[in-house]
């Protein structure tokens, strides 16, 4: 092996050679003498001190959906991310990285978005972005670059403020701290039969799902095993338990139905409970930027795009599972919703 060194520490000579780190040689000698604030934070560690690619055969949960699709998942704490997009190296392994998350340090001035998966997170996050920065203005990066499970703690402690930190995890895989200082969360909804819809659509995509709509709908409503992320029922309705149970935290809960009829009324609600100012042309431009096809297009265009998240938007619509629900899915879909009622009354068409 070929190194380059100074004061007993080597980098790769071949990296150095092609550019992609400059010589120890030179550049340790002149970073000794940088200038730095009071200010400034140093996280120090030595190279890999956790592994979270990791994957260790008897961790991996096979799923069967009863129609010889199978999937492979990682999990903790009763949630389930892909098995192979950990092992591209694309987010860490849950089975470390979740313990690690629930003692990450957060501030009281942290905000959390918590939706389940197609729900609404992308435009509720970049709606939320616009009113911290006060202006309708474009975050430079993905939601997914402050996203819980797609990191380590370091890397999230690491992001600088206003952060809005977006999940689909369930409470009690959330922070400690994040109960403990009470962060103003924000809660979106979306009636499951278009949540369905669009995640059968993300599951092909992102996870290989190769099963039909109607086979993906039977998994979508398992009642007993893991599913991708976690069942929908269970999620909303340990949230709404989390709700009842935490009067004191702040919350604000959002329909996506009700941002599509009235964004520029749901985003002043919103402005409120963020405690930032926001007019009447503040909301137009907001809602104007934050549509479907502008967000899409932003994906594409403006964003520092390293995961293809505009793969992620589809339509966008409300009642685009009538496209998909045959009479005899909907009624089955139906028992399964007066099964599970939550506190939420949701829209299905506008």
């Amino acid at each position: 092996m070929e190194f380059l060194g100074y004061g007993d520490q080597y980098l790769s000579a071949w990296a150095v050679k092609l550019g992609h780190c400059p010589n120890p040689v030179t550049n340790f000698p002149r970073l000794k003498q940088m200038t730095v604030s009071e200010e400034d934070v140093f996280l120090c560690a030595y190279p890999k001190v956790v592994d979270e690619t990791v994957v260790s055969e008897e961790d991996i949960v096979r799923v069967s959906d009863g129609h010889g699709n199978v999937m492979e998942f990682l999990g903790y704490g009763d949630q389930y991310l892909s098995a192979r997009a950990v092992k591209l190296g694309k987010f860490p392994n849950p089975v470390t990285n979740f313990p690690r998350l629930q003692q990450m340090t957060v501030s009281e001035e942290d905000v959390f978005l918590c939706a389940y998966p197609k729900a609404g997170t992308h435009w509720t996050w970049e709606i939320m972005s616009m009113l911290l920065q006060q202006t309708a203005q474009y975050h430079p990066e993905e939601k997914e670059t402050h996203m819980l499970e797609f990191h380590t703690p370091e890397r999230l402690e690491a992001l600088e403020a206003p952060r809005v930190f977006n999940t689909h995890m369930r409470p009690n895989n959330m922070p400690e701290q994040f109960s403990q200082k009470r962060c103003k969360t924000v809660f979106v909804q979306r009636n499951p039969k278009d949540v369905a819809v669009s995640f059968f659509y993300h599951c092909k995509d992102k996870i290989k799902f190769t099963g039909t709509f109607l086979q993906f709908v039977e998994f979508f409503m398992t009642e007993n095993g893991p599913v991708y992320h976690c069942p929908w029922y269970v999620y909303t309705l340990e949230w709404e338990k989390f709700i009842k149970e935490n009067p004191l935290h702040p919350i604000h809960c959002i329909m996506y139905e009700d941002l599509q009829k009235d964004p520029t009324g749901e985003i002043k609600r919103l402005s409120h409970f963020l405690g930032k100012p926001c007019d009447e042309e503040l909301a137009n431009q907001i809602a104007e930027k934050c549509s479907f096809q502008n967000l899409k297009l932003a994906s594409e265009t403006v964003k520092n795009n390293d995961i293809l998240s505009n793969s992620l938007y589809r339509k966008g619509k409300v009642g685009d599972w009538e496209n998909h629900f045959t009479v005899a899915l909907n009624k089955k879909f139906e028992k399964y919703l007066q099964r599970h009622p939550t506190m939420f009354q949701y829209t299905y068409e506008i």
